[in-house]
């Protein structure tokens, strides 16, 4: 049964950091008297990546954390110490420090492979999971093709903008970018940060290629080939870790939300539909819904039919005492 939006107002927003895993973690927090849904933001992503359905979400009572992931946004961007093992590991830090309990996770790509993989490390300690986009096995031909996708965004790295307005246009006129909007606007400008020389992206080059190493890959498709030459083993391994997933072990409620739009090219989405459906097949506990947008346009596009599903599947877990 859907909720209705209460009339109440949003809870204060805070923004704070914390410790943990031997970084700063960056946080803001949406206070609530429901379950804690921590956001879980995609690759580039940071904290604000979720905010407008996270505000949505807290309208109807629940706790909501979304926080910028190490090497994004106002959080710690060690030189090394990236993949998904960290990642898990600053995540759990995080329920530690808040004493959170059975907590709700509500990721977008990137994301969903660091709560899925929590999921079948701690099985007993989530309550659900939404997966919006991402999560998905893929073959080394989509892999690549997803490689092609992001590359317009590692273009913004590491490049000083002499105005807000020059980096707001440059996005503006991404084809990634389907419908402008206030919220998508306000989301880029916090994407920002204030240099001596003018502005530029939150998440350094560094970063990125730190990440996509771990998993294999590279910003650069000659680095790809590189890697292979000079470190095989070490490319084939990595390699071989993502290609396989436990789902078959995960027992908790979970969404999963496929974008079934384009983003560059014919049959560029990101969660393919074989993807989608085996994951549907081997979560035992899921159920999913295909959303007509593209990759960005499911988290930032107003859409009736996901924040439908969304709060129907919240209203549907078992209530736990936070």
């Amino acid at each position: 049964m859907k909720q209705s939006l209460p009339k109440a107002k949003l809870q204060k927003f805070k923004e704070e950091s914390i410790t943990t895993n031997g970084i700063k973690i960056n946080l803001g927090i949406w206070p609530g008297n429901k379950q804690t849904i921590v956001c879980l933001h995609g690759l580039s992503g940071n904290l604000y990546s979720m905010k407008s359905l996270a505000e949505r979400l807290n309208r109807l009572g629940y706790k909501v954390i979304s926080y910028d992931l190490r090497g994004r946004g106002k959080s710690d961007k060690p030189i090394s110490g990236y993949g998904f093992q960290n990642h898990i590991q600053d995540l759990k830090g995080i329920l530690t420090h808040y004493k959170i309990k059975n907590p709700i996770f509500f990721a977008h790509s990137f994301g969903c492979m660091i709560a899925l993989r929590y999921a079948i490390l701690y099985p007993e300690s989530v309550q659900g999971m939404i997966l919006m986009d991402g999560g998905g096995l893929l073959t080394l031909p989509k892999r690549i093709q997803v490689l092609k996708v992001l590359k317009q965004s590692f273009e913004r790295l590491d490049v000083t903008f002499s105005t807000v307005s020059e980096y707001l246009k440059l996005i503006q006129n991404s084809p990634l970018i389907p419908k402008w909007s206030k919220e998508i606007e306000e989301y880029f400008r916090f994407e920002l940060m204030k240099t001596k020389d003018g502005f530029v992206c939150h998440m350094p080059g560094y970063v990125m290629e730190e990440e996509l190493k771990e998993m294999g890959g590279s910003m650069h498709f000659k680095n790809i080939l590189k890697n292979l030459i000079f470190n095989p083993k070490n490319v084939l391994t990595k390699m071989k870790e993502n290609r396989s997933l436990a789902f078959e072990t995960i027992q908790v409620p979970t969404l999963i939300l496929r974008a079934t739009e384009m983003n560059l090219f014919p049959n560029d989405d990101l969660l393919p539909k074989t993807s989608f459906e085996f994951m549907l097949k081997q979560i035992s506990n899921s159920r999913g819904k295909e959303i007509k947008t593209n990759h960005y346009g499911i988290l930032f596009d107003k859409i009736k039919e996901r924040d439908t599903v969304i709060e129907e599947f919240l209203a549907g877990l078992k209530k736990t005492k936070i």
